[in-house]
């Protein structure tokens, strides 16, 4: 009895060229002729303009313009589902109906034996359910691999699988990495951090990111599952030119040729350790800039004039690019503002408000582009203590991070906190606890010297400064309450006081972020707060440098009365 073939879908959305161009090769391979295509085509957004529209409908034109395999079903969705949504259902639904599936997206293009391999690869193993996962792309590694091996990562440009296999996908992110985060395999899962597969998943849960290939790795991952790679790769990703959703701009992914066939074979039923060493080595090269550079200059110059036509014929890459056009030049209008002017941005699709055009911009670089605080944690809501909030970018940042957190913010300046105030507001974010106060060793009143931006601090012995008197409160008392996830302090030089009296209170801490202040004139204390940490139980990184002197024996740079500047991490262990 001959097996019946799985059959073939397709996930589309509103790129013409490259759908034509996924069908075109899907045409081509030996058994599209026996095969069944299931096409889902995504529905407009809501407020999409005519001509988004017209794209979709053009997309929709070409899955029937022709017969690209033996029957072709197109399902139209009225509305916007979403690439993940769309993927999850669509898969559920019809590898219910038919036991098994080969699933393809319209940027991925396959080499004529992809549906030989596959069917051939889901008969074979069908009967082996620790096998979960068929992929039909393999990563250009520097090393030669035989035909077929397990690497057990899952990719998703061009794979298949089994209505036994799917059954065990799990769409909660965050139950998944705090399953793999207890169960203490987070290095194994983050290819020995190589990779950052785990983030992937802090995004989903945070909301930065909805996809869905992360999940189905780390839910094959939880049942020890295998997934089947060909050498050389039998598809290639064309998304990488500003149109991909979740594909950024590169060519490294790129195979010049791909493999016409590859035969299958049963092998044994264990990953491969020379893939894994070889993509733990393309994970460390992906994050070298020069690699990545010549990679593009190698593979992407023969298709110069192709990306060329295509991003002026692709309203989603003018898109894009227009986009990226306008927070230019909103950062070009904000640094045209004179300090210490109150203006008004947006941050996250609502209005936003600072007080210094210049710290605003450094700040939002550190916090939002660089992720100074991110980090990662199993708990579903974080305790997390800042000290020194200013205008609210580092609350906002926590929050979208982390949406059930518990936040306590300090900020004894009584116009930036105003301004943190109104920003917590339009941000309708909620969870937040805002204290007028700064951090001390007792509940007290001190002087406090403003500077009308984010360097404000606690006015000992600075005659002649204005200054304004501000409540304290003693952060020990707040260190005793409950575990603390992180406590970030920026308190402009009265880090040491603080944690002096905190000594004990540390134990508590999971992570602590301390940015270091060095005035002139007064003593160097670097030492002391760097073995109050140790005393703690921390190991410490030292990273940032806010300021400091290239050549300081020749020239000690000073700012706002400093020396030097820097972060620190207080890490338990890594």
């Amino acid at each position: 009895m001959i097996p019946m073939l799985a059959p073939v879908v397709l996930f589309v959305f509103n790129r013409p060229w490259h759908t034509r161009q996924t069908l075109e090769a899907l045409h081509a391979n030996s058994l599209s002729d026996q095969s069944e295509l299931i096409v889902f085509s995504d529905g407009p957004k809501p407020g999409t303009s005519p001509g988004e529209l017209e794209k979709i409908n053009e997309v929709r034109a070409v899955v029937q313009e022709k017969s690209w395999c033996k029957k072709v079903e197109l399902i139209k969705s009225e509305t916007n589902l979403g690439l993940a949504h769309s993927i999850i259902s669509g898969v559920t639904e019809i590898v219910n109906q038919y036991g098994k599936i080969i699933v393809l997206e319209d940027d991925v293009v396959t080499s004529p034996g992809f549906l030989k391999y596959m069917n051939d690869a889901l008969d074979l193993y069908e009967k082996k359910e620790q096998v979960m996962h068929i992929s039909g792309y393999m990563f250009p590694v520097k090393g030669e691999l035989p035909p077929t091996f397990f690497y057990n990562t899952a990719s998703c440009w061009g794979w298949a699988t089994w209505k036994n296999r799917w059954m065990h996908f799990r769409n909660d992110a965050q139950s998944l990495f705090r399953e793999i985060y207890h169960a203490h395999r987070l290095k194994e899962f983050n290819l020995d951090n190589t990779a950052d597969f785990g983030r992937q998943l802090q995004a989903n849960i945070s909301g930065i990111k909805e996809t869905w290939a992360i999940k189905w790795y780390a839910s094959f991952f939880l049942k020890n599952g295998l997934a089947l790679h060909p050498y050389p790769s039998l598809t290639n990703n064309i998304g990488h030119d500003l149109t991909g959703q979740n594909c950024a701009p590169s060519a490294v992914f790129h195979w010049d040729k791909l493999a016409h066939e590859i035969p299958v074979e049963r092998i044994s039923l264990k990953e491969s350790p020379k893939a894994r060493r070889l993509m733990k080595l393309f994970y460390r090269d992906l994050h070298s800039p020069a690699k990545d550079f010549k990679s593009l200059l190698r593979t992407l110059i023969p298709f110069r004039v192709r990306k060329a036509i295509k991003f002026l014929v692709s309203s989603k890459a003018r898109e894009n690019y227009f986009s990226n056009r306008k927070r230019i030049q909103e950062i070009e209008r904000i640094k045209s503002i004179p300090r210490y002017i109150r203006s008004q941005t947006s941050l996250l699709g609502f209005p936003f408000w600072f007080n210094d055009s210049a710290s605003f911009l450094f700040m939002y670089r550190e916090i939002f582009e660089k992720e100074i605080y991110h980090f990662t944690t199993d708990s579903a809501n974080p305790y997390i203590i800042d000290c020194g909030s200013n205008i609210g970018l580092s609350i906002i940042y926590f929050k979208k991070l982390f949406p059930q957190s518990v936040l306590v913010g300090f900020e004894p300046d009584p116009e930036a906190f105003a301004t943190l105030l109104e920003n917590v507001r339009l941000s309708g974010l909620e969870g937040i606890e805002l204290k007028n106060k700064g951090v001390w060793n007792c509940e007290t009143f001190l002087d406090f010297s403003p500077d009308g931006s984010d360097g404000g601090r606690i006015a000992l012995n600075q005659d002649g400064h204005h200054t304004l008197r501000i409540e304290t409160v003693r952060l020990k008392d707040f260190l005793q309450e409950k575990p603390v996830d992180l406590l970030k302090m920026d308190i402009e030089g009265a880090e040491l006081t603080v944690l002096n009296d905190c000594r004990e209170e540390l134990h508590h801490v999971k992570r602590v972020f301390i940015e270091y202040h060095s005035f002139t004139g007064e003593p160097q204390d670097l030492d002391s707060i760097l073995q109050i940490l140790k005393d703690a139980g921390f190991r410490y990184i030292l990273t940032n440098p806010g300021l400091t002197s290239e050549n300081p024996f020749d020239k000690v740079i000073t700012d706002a009365g400093m020396d030097m500047q820097f972060n620190i991490y207080g890490i338990r262990k890594y």
